[in-house]
């Protein structure tokens, strides 16, 4: 139980100036998003199977690095590049711990932080940083020697955004894809195995937060929603590394905020050679 107090030192965000998404109701009437209309029950995983990876992004080792912070978001950042192409890359998140000076490494950090990683340098392949379940020293040429970096084979994060509260997260999920969310983390949750999860009146509260990734949502029998959850811990935790989370509690918090991301599906080398493509063929036109 000592060693668990270290995983939860990451949260969503250090700064509360973030846009709100564009599905959020609580903007312009005129917002054509505003007129969604949410199914009783969507799973993502049904609607995109072919991004389903398998196994599902794993913080290896023994979970004594906190960096769900960085998992959690590089799996959103897969799903949504996988979206846009029907193809499936695995992303390093060990570059992030690593090499973001701005963060804590094994020792926490914010969403936000590593979604301005990837907007202003991008992420790149697992199999150029692999991850290896605690901090390593990032080399201090590592921008202008590593594979990746040299062949701008880097994904981009376009823009991202915060939902709030229970119905703007169910539409941002809905019309746009996974969304990362923080959670309150309890004794018991460590030792779930099935069903749907809420807060027994034995368990403590662990300071900080954890983060995930939601994937769906349903109807529980009582009526209130249960948020299908991924985790970060592998297929021998819960249900083959979900979890179906109660919500409308506030014992979790899993409800009350997320972050949704817009992405640049292909590699900036790719982007960049079909835009010369296309300039070189209006030169021709000419």
């Amino acid at each position: 139980m000592a060693d668990a107090k270290q995983m939860f030192m990451s949260a969503l965000s250090d700064t509360n100036n973030l846009g709100t998404c564009k599905t959020s109701k609580d903007l312009d009437a005129d917002t054509p998003d505003m007129e969604i209309e949410l199914p009783d029950s969507y799973d993502w995983r049904e609607a995109y199977p072919q991004c389903v990876q398998t196994p599902i992004t794993t913080q290896v080792g023994d979970r004594n690095c906190s960096s769900s912070y960085a998992f959690a978001t590089i799996g959103v950042v897969q799903d949504k590049i996988c979206q846009a192409t029907n193809k499936t890359v695995q992303l390093s998140a060990q570059e992030v711990i690593d090499c973001d000076q701005n963060q804590q490494g094994c020792e926490g950090g914010y969403v936000n932080k590593v979604l301005q990683w990837g907007k202003k340098k991008g992420f790149i392949t697992a199999d150029c940083h692999d991850y290896i379940g605690e901090k390593s020293e990032c080399e201090v040429d590592h921008f202008e020697t590593n594979e990746c970096r040299l062949e701008n084979t880097v994904y981009k994060i376009n823009d991202y955004c915060i939902a709030i509260q229970d119905d703007n997260i169910k539409r941002e999920l809905y019309k746009n894809g996974p969304v990362i969310a923080q959670m309150q983390p309890y004794t018991d949750f460590l030792a779930y195995k099935e069903g749907s999860y809420h807060r027994t009146s034995e368990s403590f509260k662990f300071n900080g937060y954890h983060i995930v990734k939601i994937v769906g949502y349903q109807q529980s029998i009582d009526g209130s929603t249960e948020w299908i959850v991924e985790n970060s811990w592998g297929t021998d935790w819960g249900e083959n590394g979900y979890v179906k989370m109660l919500g409308g509690r506030g014992d979790t918090q899993i409800d009350m905020y997320a972050l949704g991301v817009a992405v640049h599906p292909y590699t900036m080398y790719d982007y960049q050679s079909a835009q010369n493509m296309g300039g070189a063929a209006n030169e021709a036109q000419e």
